[in-house]
């Protein structure tokens, strides 16, 4: 049987020079074969395995995944923030890398990146799924400290709707709040990030971006970051209202916030089976697609696939979420890639 792991990464090889003078502040600290960076103050490990495209097909291969969809979620916007380069020119080098990474090996598919709060950057959307023949968009849930439910995003949403393109949200490198003591145990990626995501889908559901743009293809990252457990909470912000509050302060969608949750789709990374049963309760089996973040998070994919095989769920379900709707929603040629 197929599996196809829709949440892989793979840094592509940096050029040579400095083309947007960026070594400087991304340069880390070598603890054996992985490095150690500080960026803003935030530690974190860079693993080997992001950059090792060999070594990463081996371990999947190994796990039984025959397909992934890789893209690189945290070098446009890390590198845009310390770049004086056009951030236009960052995103098409990056999405040029990921292309090469892909044609690497026939098996695999791509998906490309860019600013969704800035209008120019929709051409580059449409070379990604052109030209470059990427399956999707991978957004980061906030872009530089700004979350993508705003006006500033509209013409971003608007071209995806149309163009119906699976948008796959995950939380950037430096999550909004990461100065409240982030820095300390990795709560930066291990809570901070999470809650990126939730914040960033609370907001695009309680400003009514669903409303203006109800035919959108999201996929979100790790189960939907924190979003499910604050799910009753922004029901009950709704049935209270906001008499009295800020016109800017009040929630505008048109309906319950949880009825939205029908509308996204998610991946299993998580490493925890309890979540990945809580995400096949609220989404369905039919919107639940394999997910490892293998490269960046180097632990036994197979431990992945072992939290799905061993689901209480029919085999049909098992297929669905290990590959039949990653080939759905990113419109696969799987019987032609293996």
């Amino acid at each position: 049987m197929p599996i196809i792991d829709i949440h892989t990464h793979c840094a592509p090889p940096r050029p040579p020079g400095d083309r947007f003078g960026v070594q400087e502040a991304l340069r880390g600290t070598p603890v054996g074969k992985d490095m150690v960076t500080n960026y803003r103050g935030l530690p974190a490990v860079a693993y080997h395995q992001m950059g090792d495209f060999e070594l990463q097909q081996e371990a999947c291969a190994k796990a039984g995944i025959t397909g992934r969809i890789i893209s690189t979620p945290f070098a446009v916007e890390v590198m845009t923030a310390i770049s004086s380069s056009p951030s236009i020119d960052i995103c098409k080098a990056i999405n040029d890398g990921i292309a090469g990474i892909v044609a690497r090996q026939k098996t695999n598919w791509g998906m490309g990146t860019l600013n969704p709060l800035d209008a120019g950057q929709v051409a580059e959307g449409e070379r990604c799924l052109g030209a470059l023949g990427f399956k999707g968009l991978l957004i980061c849930s906030s872009w530089h400290e700004r979350f993508i439910d705003g006006e500033d995003s509209f013409a971003f949403w608007e071209w995806a709707e149309a163009r119906q393109v699976p948008v796959f949200i995950h939380p950037p490198r430096v999550p909004i709040g990461n100065e409240q003591q982030m820095n300390q145990f990795k709560l930066d990626e291990l809570i901070g990030r999470p809650f990126d995501t939730a914040m960033a889908l609370a907001r695009m559901i309680l400003s009514g971006l669903f409303d203006r743009y109800p035919r959108l293809k999201i996929v979100v990252a790790h189960m939907g970051g924190g979003l499910l457990p604050c799910m009753g909470r922004l029901d009950f912000g709704y049935r209270l209202g906001c008499d009295g509050m800020p016109e800017d302060s009040a929630i505008r969608c048109k309906r319950m916030p949880s009825e939205y949750l029908k509308l996204l789709h998610v991946d299993t990374m998580g490493f925890w089976a309890p979540h990945v049963r809580e995400a096949v309760e609220v989404f369905g089996a039919d919107r639940v697609m394999f997910g490892t973040d293998y490269g960046p998070v180097p632990i036994d994919p197979k431990e992945h696939v072992d939290i799905v095989e061993g689901l209480a769920l029919p085999a049909a379900d098992k297929e669905k979420i290990l590959w039949r709707n990653a080939a759905t929603l990113f419109n696969l040629d799987v019987a032609g890639r293996n």
